[in-house]
């Protein structure tokens, strides 16, 4: 790594620390002077004068000055004279704090010789509701600058107080505010804790316990309104543009997907599979671009789908004990520099103070509105793990249990069950050919090629644990230990039905003559056309994801200090297979030889024909597809098995000094570690059949027993005899020798295999300052990351198979004048030596400084306005950086020659990123944010084709002798993936909420709220964008009573670019029907929600939740430069609409 970047975050460690030294200097030397203008006046109102136009904290208990005028003061004085001479002729004295140079004003009779007499106060704020501690409760000494905001254990802590009685006033959005009277003895620590009260409920508590006496009945209200509280005032309080949702003001989601929470978010898209939310999209960013985290420590992800990389499904995330999700827009210095478009943390519930013991419990059921809420597991299934009699009902149990007020235990568990409908909710994909010209560049029609249906039968269950510990070991000391484990197991079964218009190398069907595009047509070679079902895809696997996350956490709160220190460990695994489950994962059935017409399409809902008109080619007799019994079976994907495993070691250490009211320095360093590993196979067997039969009938289905009546999915009303994937199973067991592997075994396992293991160091520095009276807070900083990155992926080198001499050189066979090759015993062993599986191997790293700042400004307490910048990073997903090695053969005739290899050295994509916003908070009975931001972004990737020279071609381990021969073409290249690019992101963000207290007393409760997104990319490399969402809209309006609430709720996303389409270039049909540049775009989508809850006391309430009332079909466009738009429909999915009834309650 270059020394100059190493040397340039010296330079800023010194500067930051000159500008530490530099803000401390006036304490160590001279105090410097104010210009002073304050009239007489009562002392209290004196004082708070000069106070503010010096910026000087003075400590004064009220009751000490009450009554006593002061005198006037104008001229220019340092802060301590001029109080002196407005003091003059009173009975108070000046005194200065050693430690911070705080003023303090007190009675001649309270001064003794030697140091002020001061004392502290410490406690904890409570929340009444639920009798858990209070984090961001506002906390002030009336009568001076003082204030703080409590940690997230509730507690508060002020030093060096004047002895003597001191006033608190604690306040917190959505709570009545609370003051206490505390005496401060000289030399102790005073202990006040406070029980907030919510808004609307009780006013008073009594005064022994400070136990409230609510309404009877407001378990409801209590539940939701203090999880609106909850956000409010984390988002205020932030030292960063936040965004925040408590889970409780959403609980009848459940505990299935963390995106049924986060989905109305500003500056959240979500990329739906159809039914739950499927991948998190933050600012307009790819998915594996945002992070997710869990108590600040990076959740360890295996992907999704078939592969191993960097994004997380939202599935997978653990949600037990959580209190709430932070969408972080910009990092301070002390966060992790990833996470381009933000980041998501989700924050467990502190504990620690808990007084009373409690239990929460909830029991429902997940039905559908798709079979009318039946109980039943509806008709059978193409496999018996997915074909249930009864659906089953799921639960979840959390306890607290406090051992003290030093100790609690945690403890949750839940376990959902949930199934898909198989009946009338199929999956449509319409491939349409969408170039305009065929392969010899003559003019032809866009027209629909091929149409699959898919009927999905799927099963999910998931498992969560949580238990956890706090412990207070000693007065400013925590230590807490929490570990989480979820498990997401899916069985899944598809029923496929494909027409395809083409066969062999004819790729273009013809429009008849009128070119209706509402009919397609087999081209003009005869007897192309064909039925077809499964496909060589896996459409029945077990697919099971494992979580585990532990984190430790240390914390010292002092008068002076502030540590931090963590420990994290996540590991992900994710099994997909059906090794052991009795049924293949797929199959291939075909009949051929047809002439085909598809009629009405994109005519209904539907995007495939209406119907069809099929004829036998040799015969003219009319057939359709319904009978699978005169299908040839071809080809069996035996089995299905990818192993993802993802290891994330991590740990951090802060430290923060407190050097006065106005100004602290926090510092701090962390490592991390992920290492993953990634490894997928799929044999396939050709069916050559019995061969006893007549050749021609050796694959006809109707020779075996493979059908099953049984399996009673329907295609759009149409019976199917299907072909069952458990007996074709069978078929396999009993005789082997029908089947013949194609599939080359060595070199999928080799191509599917990936190892990485992934260093990230990091240092930072924190200053945080606040100015003119608590009004401004910045915080300013950099933070120094360095990655290093070591990948293992295949190495294909078909010149590894022939034997060498010692210089190299490959050995000529004296008897055939060919090369000697290395003996093996068999194909495989020859195959591994082309085949390397984590046969290439590179080290990489990179560097850099990322500055940020974050200014935020009360206008009023409850009018913040905010800015802030940072630069961020997008680190590359796996396979961008290990995709491999692809070696050619060196041969005599050869006149050129192309590597491909991966680049385990791309810098991540980069952002310089702009933010302002302002906010209100309880204003007026609204809640609310507007900002806008700009994301200049640059370091994209782009594959680029590049010279090799020889130095480069030995790094990749090539001998020198096939060097030598290669350069002597004078045509060698390399083909990877290089930064290259620009691209800048602009979007607009609101996000508001109105409580209608105006209304009548029984309305008062009503609240409505609205978020809207709106992006906007340009550049060189806006293409480059997937996931981005141009607007996003949501609404809903809440009726919150003390008994009942019912939330209705409005979703819409606008369309989505989705990805890029994968094109092969091998002449398949991908690239003939598939020109460059053709990209999937999600539909705009609207989800219309509700949310009903009543409760008869607080340990029992029903409730009633579905996320998606109307269940509108997902469409997802296929889209190439100039395609029609009649032909831009390329899948339709028929959405799922969900019910979740359910009983809950508390003890």
């Amino acid at each position: 790594m270059p020394t100059h970047r190493l040397s340039l975050t010296g330079r800023l460690v010194l500067l930051l620390f000159a500008l530490v030294f530099a803000v401390r200097l006036p304490a160590a030397g001279e105090p410097p002077k104010f210009s002073f203008d304050v009239p007489a006046d009562m002392v209290e109102n004196a004082i708070k004068e000069l106070s503010r136009q010096s910026g000087v904290d003075v400590l004064v208990l009220t009751k000490t000055v009450r009554g006593i005028r002061s005198k006037p003061v104008k001229g220019e004085y340092t802060a301590r004279a001029a109080l002196e001479i407005m003091l003059a002729e009173t009975d108070l004295v000046v005194g200065q704090d050693a430690k911070t140079d705080t003023l303090i004003v007190r009675t001649k009779k309270g001064t003794q010789t030697g140091a002020p007499a001061t004392g502290g106060i410490e406690g904890v704020v409570y929340n009444s509701t639920n009798g858990l501690p209070v984090a961001k409760a506002r906390v002030a000494i009336k009568g001076t600058w003082q204030e703080t905001l409590t940690d997230d254990d509730g507690r508060f802590l002020f030093a060096d107080i004047p002895s003597g009685e001191a006033t608190l006033e604690v306040s917190y959005l959505g709570f009545d505010p609370r003051t206490a009277v505390v005496p401060v003895a000289d030399g102790e620590t005073a202990t006040c804790d406070f029980q907030l009260v919510r808004e609307g409920t009780a006013k008073s508590a009594a005064a022994k316990d400070d136990v409230v006496m609510l309404e009877k009945f407001m378990v409801v209200a209590d539940q939701a309104m203090t999880a609106q509280a909850i956000a409010m005032n984390e988002q205020r309080h932030a030292a960063s543009i936040t965004n925040v949702v408590a889970l409780d003001e959403l609980a009848g989601q459940g505990t299935e997907n963390i995106g049924d929470y986060i989905r109305f978010m500003p500056g959240v898209s979500i990329l739906d599979d159809g039914e739950d939310p499927g991948t998190l999209s933050l600012g307009g960013f790819p998915a594996d671009k945002s992070i997710i985290q869990l108590d600040g420590g990076d959740l360890a992800g295996t992907g999704v789908g078939l592969s191993g990389d960097r994004t997380i499904g939202l599935q997978d995330v653990p949600m037990v004990n959580i209190e709430r999700v932070e969408i972080t827009k910009v990092p301070t210095p002390d966060k992790p520099a990833s996470g381009l478009g933000g980041s998501m943390n989700l924050v467990t519930k502190s504990l620690l103070g808990t007084k009373r013991a409690r239990l929460d419990w909830s029991l429902y059921m997940n039905l559908s509105t798709n079979d009318n809420l039946s109980l039943t597991g509806g008709a059978a299934q193409p496999i018996s793990q997915v074909s249930a009699r009864t659906k089953q009902p799921s639960f979840s149990v959390n306890a607290i249990v406090p051992a003290g007020r030093r100790l609690v235990f945690s403890a949750g568990l839940s376990k959902t069950w949930k199934q898909r409908p198989a009946a009338d909710t199929p999956t449509e994909i319409a491939e349409w050919n969408l170039r305009s010209t065929d392969d010899s560049g003559n003019p032809k029609d866009i027209a629909l090629s091929g149409v699959t249906w898919t009927q999905t039968a799927q099963i999910t269950s998931m498992k969560n644990i949580q238990a956890g510990v706090e412990w207070r070991v000693a007065r400013n000391d925590t230590l807490a230990f929490t570990v989480q484990y979820r498990q997401v197991a899916l069985e899944n079964a598809s029923s496929r039905l494909g027409y395809r218009f083409h066969g062999s190398n004819a790729y273009n069907p013809a429009v008849p003559a009128g070119g209706d595009p509402a009919t397609t047509t087999s081209n003009s070679v005869a007897g192309r056309a064909s039925f077809g079902a499964g496909g060589n895809v896996s459409a029945n696997y077990y697919n099971e994801t494992d979580t585990t996350h532990l984190t430790m956490r240390y914390k010292h709160r002092g008068p002076k200090w502030n540590i931090d220190g963590q420990a994290v460990y996540s590991h992900a695994v994710r099994e997909r297979t059906t090794l052991d489950r009795g049924y293949v994962a797929g199959y291939t059935a075909s009949r051929t030889g047809l002439n085909m017409t598809g009629y009405g399409i994109n005519t209904t809902d539907s995007i495939l024909p209406t119907h069809y008109e099929a004829t036998v080619n040799t015969t003219g007799e009319t057939v359709t597809a319904g009978d699978m019994n005169d299908y040839n079976l071809t080809s069996m994907r035996l089995s299905e098995w990818g192993l993802f495993k993802t290891d994330s070691y991590s740990g951090r250490l802060d430290a923060e000094r407190l050097f006065s009211h106005y100004f602290s320095l926090k510092a701090g360093g962390s490592f991390s570690r992920q290492e993953r590993d990634n490894q997928r196979e799929f044999p396939v067997y050709d069916f050559t059949g019995d061969p006893g039969l007549l050749s021609s009938e050796r694959q006809l289905i109707a020779n075996y027993d493979l059908i099953d009546e049984r399996i009673n999915v329907k295609m759009n009303g149409q019976s199917i005899n299907w072909v069952s994937p458990m007996k074709v199973w069978n078929l396999y067991q009993q005789h082997p020798e029908f089947f013949t592997l194609t599939t080359n075994r060595n070199e999928q396992r080799a191509d599917q295999a990936k190892r990485m293991c992934e260093d990230i160091e990091a240092g930072y520095l924190r200053l945080d300052f606040r100015l003119f009276h608590n009004r401004l807070h910045a915080v300013v900083g950099a933070r120094y990351e360095r990655t290093t990155l070591d990948g293992w992926s295949i190495r294909e080198d078909p010149s590894a198979i022939y034997q060498r001499d010692a210089d190299g050189k490959r050995i000529i066979d004296p008897a055939t004048g060919g090369y000697l090759e290395v003996p093996t015993a068999n194909s495989d062993e020859r195959d591994a030596l082309i085949y390397q599986k984590l046969g290439y191997h590179e080290r990489k790293s990179y560097d850099g400084i990322y500055p940020s700042v974050n200014l935020n400004y009360s206008i009023t307490p409850n009018l913040v306005a905010r800015a802030a910048y940072a630069r961020t990073i997008g680190r590359p997903n796996v396979g961008d950086v290990l995709s491999g090695i692809t070696l050619p053969e060196v041969t005599d005739d050869a006149s050129s020659y192309l590597i491909r290899v991966s680049n385990p050295g791309l810098e991540p994509w980069t952002a310089d990123s702009y933010h302002v916003s302002l906010d209100s908070y309880h204003l007026k009975g609204g809640f609310g944010s507007i900002g806008v931001y700009q994301k200049n972004v640059f370091n994209f990737f782009v594959d680029k084709t590049l010279p090799a020279d020889e130095a480069t071609l030995l790094a990749y381990g090539i001998p020198p002798s096939d060097v030598r021969d290669m350069l002597l073409t004078g045509n060698v290249e390399i083909r990877r993936k290089e930064n290259i690019g620009d691209a800048k992101l602009t979007g607009l963000e609101l996000s508001y909420r109105q409580d209608l207290f105006f209304l009548p007393s029984w309305l008062k409760k009503t609240q409505l709220w609205i978020n809207y997104t709106h992006l906007k990319v340009s550049g060189d490399k806006a293409e480059d964008f997937t996931g981005f969402t141009p607007d996003a809209f949501s609404a809903g309006i809440n009726y919150i009573r003390p008994r009942f609430s019912l939330r209705l709720s409005c979703a819409y996303q606008a369309e989505t670019k989705k990805s890029r389409v994968n094109r092969t270039y091998t002449g398949a049909f991908t690239a003939r029907a598939w020109p460059a540049d053709t990209f999937d775009y999600q539909a705009a989508h609207t989800r219309w929600g509700v949310n009903a809850e009543y409760s008869f006391s607080k340990a029992f309430s029903l409730y009633l939740n579905c996320s998606d009332i109307f269940g509108d079909d997902l469409i997802i466009y296929r889209r190439a430069p100039g395609s029609p738009k009649y032909a831009d429909k390329y899948q339709r999915r028929v959405a799922v609409s969900y019910v979740m009834i359910g009983a809950k309650g508390s003890f």
